[in-house]
């Protein structure tokens, strides 16, 4: 669609750039609001942000490597390895490896600098999928993570990305999932308060991010992600994500229940 524009002579890669916009707006969103109903330092949040991104990048690069064995196993003969694995290290991430990079490193940001864990994650959970929702806008601009061939309402067209292919109408994959993203972000920002003090954000965000991966997988057209069984290694661990959620839910649930037999053996 769009994989570069021009900002003043220089020629600026649109991928990053929405990625590195998002990544401001949702801190911004964690700082000035989200911050303010646990007792944790503005700068803190801010640091254990940058914290999470190098998690992240780490994170999102493994797993994308991993995904891609198989694929590079398979065509080993046919492949000149270096050059590959060289393309492999320039480009392409996987979300799930992201997240989970992300949180090891608040994680360790918070035992480094003796903060709540708990409470960072609560602050920035809610953003997330906020963070996410305007980097699949960075995901159609330069045409990665794009739809199967489809000729329905809305299908899309690249004429110009090194990523998608050019002239087949695709699925409008990153449309879909970023208009999902944001709907997920609303539902966090409306329950919050409800929740306030307990696992149960992160427990809805990783049952209803699961479900929308889990399904939009199906529709993807970059297969060359790593199947087993029939399913992408997304899948499977939205599977995972799925049981974890619920579990936290589970676990939130009969602690409360704890908690108000604790009280009315008080009284």
């Amino acid at each position: 669609m769009l994989p570069t524009f021009n900002i003043f002579g220089y020629e600026i890669a649109s991928y990053g750039f929405i990625i590195f916009l998002g990544i401001i707006i949702g801190s911004v969103v964690s700082v000035q609001y989200f911050s303010k109903f646990y007792d944790i330092k503005k700068e803190d949040i801010i640091y254990s942000i940058l914290y999470g991104i190098i998690g992240l990048g780490i994170g999102a690069k493994l797993l994308y490597i991993l995904t891609n064995i198989p694929f590079l196993i398979e065509n080993y003969d046919k492949l000149d390895l270096w050059e590959t694995l060289l393309q492999m290290f320039k480009g392409g991430f996987v979300f799930y490896g992201g997240l989970i990079g992300g949180i090891i490193g608040i994680f360790i940001y918070s035992k480094q600098f003796k903060i709540s864990f708990k409470n960072l994650l609560l602050i920035l959970v809610p953003v997330i999928p906020l963070v996410h929702s305007i980097g699949r806008i960075g995901c159609l601009c330069a045409g990665c993570c794009y739809g199967m061939e489809y000729h329905g309402f809305g299908a899309i067209i690249f004429h110009n990305s090194n990523l998608a292919p050019n002239g087949i109408p695709l699925f409008p994959m990153q449309i879909v999932e970023a208009f999902c993203l944001f709907i997920i972000f609303i539902i966090l920002l409306v329950t919050y308060k409800r929740f306030l003090g307990t696992y149960k954000t992160v427990g809805l965000y990783c049952i209803l991010y699961s479900i929308v991966r889990f399904t939009l997988e199906f529709f993807r057209g970059d297969l060359i992600r790593g199947i087993y069984f029939s399913l992408s290694t997304s899948q499977w661990i939205s599977i995972v994500i799925f049981i974890i959620g619920i579990a936290i839910f589970i676990y939130e649930h009969k602690k409360t229940k704890d908690n108000v037999k604790k009280k009315e053996f008080k009284n």
